[in-house]
């Protein structure tokens, strides 16, 4: 293959995301031609504290082209792209040597600063949505207030794209939509971030995802110095482009680590809940992540001593809607549409006759519902309707899972055949800082699909009848998670910071 003129690598796309980091090499007409993974642990010291190494990324992403490096000739590389999870933050020095280990976006340590910011300031950010316990702002509150020493020594709070690709390059940029939490419909910072502990000073420069932010300081697995560096941006964007989305209306859900719904704009004004994008290379994406996709069955497996596949074996011999039981995966706390870091998961219904297979089938169902509810979300978000999902995901790759999905949502699913787009929006992002071409094409160029699943009529009616319930639960239930969550207030408990 690394001889033959039609198969020589021209672009990298990297993507490095909660459990893993991936990468896929491709050639000039945008197949794939090899691809390398590697995955790093993630550590939770105290109650609701989630954390990783920046340094496990730059391993993780060096191992992954490793492996490519060994099957195919990367001297032909043009350009790389890398994406990332959003929402974890890593503070380094000036010399870009982390401080602390990168604090998730699925950590809840700051919710009594998110209170006091919501309830002082109003704490509405660029979208329209209070402040969360994964925005930079709490977060920069809370490592003023509990480690100071770091936070004086932190020169950037970076994304783990931004880090990866200032050790690549020595050169530190930010995308405007990788940190839409803190950027305004402009583009640009939002005025009084400064007022937050200083947090203006430490945000890296905003650069276009789909323009170089450097070029590759040193040779590195047969790839030249001197190669060209996307700024890139968050996963969830190159998921959308990975998904080969292209008209008003087109859907993607990724079910990974999170579960994450974005979609085309039709003409729409928004929706409470849902990110509304500012124009990305000419199209706008109304989306939002939950908080927990397949983390929830792999939560689920370990919690009942069964492996993932044993989970989704039992699940497919249960009937359609679990013989009645419910479960909600807001394991810890819930991002959009309902953006509260304080209601937990729950399972109800539960009866004699309610076995581990119905338990199993709940599960997946649950994290359907929560599909659902997004994505009737972004549907009015967008303003057109929404008639079919391209889904990838590591959970896509279940046919049971896919099928419930489009049961639940009342919409058609079709599967991509590479289950990291986002790895596939990454390699687009790296050929438009090269060339200057439409990420938009060059996505949708790279999307392939294997997997095609139709509602049926009568599942999805009882689903229907299922996820009412969901939805009266929460309603129902919020009052007693505010109990239960805030005696753990860090105000309350400092020894648990």
């Amino acid at each position: 293959m690394a001889g033959s003129e039609l198969h020589r690598a021209r672009w990298l796309g990297v993507d490095v995301g909660t459990t893993a980091a991936k990468a896929i090499a491709f050639d000039e007409h945008g197949a794939a031609l090899a691809s390398g993974s590697a995955g790093y642990g993630t550590t939770r010291p105290r109650l609701d504290h989630v954390e990783q190494r920046g340094e496990d990324w730059v391993d993780a992403v060096d191992t992954g082209v490793a492996e490519i490096a060994a099957e195919i000739d990367l001297a032909e590389v043009r350009a790389i792209g890398i994406t990332s999870q959003v929402d974890t933050h890593l503070a380094v020095d000036d010399d870009l040597r982390p401080l602390r280990p990168a604090i998730l976006w699925q950590d809840l340590r700051c919710t009594a600063e998110v209170r006091e910011l919501n309830d002082g300031l109003g704490g509405p950010g660029s979208t329209g949505l209070p402040v969360d316990a994964s925005s930079p702002v709490p977060r920069a509150v809370w490592l003023a207030r509990y480690e100071p020493e770091v936070w004086a020594a932190t020169r950037w709070l970076l994304l783990p794209k931004d880090y990866v690709n200032a050790r690549l390059t020595g050169a530190v940029a930010a995308d405007p939509h990788g940190s839409f939490k803190v950027v305004g419909v402009g583009g640009r910072y939002l005025p009084g971030l400064d007022a937050v502990a200083g947090l203006a000073g430490r945000l890296a420069p905003l650069n276009p995802a789909d323009r170089a932010v450097g070029a590759t300081r040193r040779d590195w697995h047969g790839i030249a110095a001197g190669t060209t560096v996307a700024t890139a941006t968050m996963d969830a964007i190159g998921n959308v482009l990975g998904s080969g989305l292209q008209q008003p209306g087109d859907t993607m859900v990724v079910i990974g680590t999170s579960l994450i719904v974005g979609a085309l704009d039709g003409g729409g004004t928004g929706a409470p809940g849902v990110v509304g994008f500012a124009p990305f290379c000419g199209r706008c994406i109304h989306a939002g992540p939950t908080q927990s996709g397949g983390d929830t069955l792999r939560w689920w497996a370990a919690a009942t001593g069964h492996t993932v596949e044993e989970v989704l074996d039992a699940a497919a011999r249960a009937e359609p809607g679990a013989t009645g039981v419910v479960h909600a995966p807001h394991l810890m706390g819930e991002r959009a549409p309902l953006w509260d870091s304080e209601v937990r998961g729950w399972f109800t219904g539960l009866h004699p006759g309610a076995g581990f297979p119905e338990l199993c089938r709940a599960v997946l169902e649950g994290v359907a519902f929560s599909a659902r509810e997004l994505v009737d979300s972004v549907e009015e978000a967008a303003g057109t309707a929404i008639t079919e999902l391209r889904v990838s995901g590591g959970g896509s790759r279940s046919e049971l899972w896919c099928g419930i999905l489009a049961d639940a949502t009342g919409r058609v699913v079709r599967r991509s055949g590479e289950p990291d787009t986002a790895v596939v929006g990454a390699g687009a992002l790296a050929v438009a800082a090269h060339t200057g071409a439409d990420p938009w094409v060059q996505g949708a160029e790279l999307a392939r699909w294997d997997l095609e699943c139709r509602p049926n009529p009568g599942r999805a009616e009882l689903l229907g009848d299922r996820y009412a319930v969901y939805r009266q639960a929460y309603g129902l239930l919020t009052p007693m998670h505010r109990d239960v969550a805030r005696p753990r207030d860090r105000t309350a408990d400092p020894g648990n910071r």
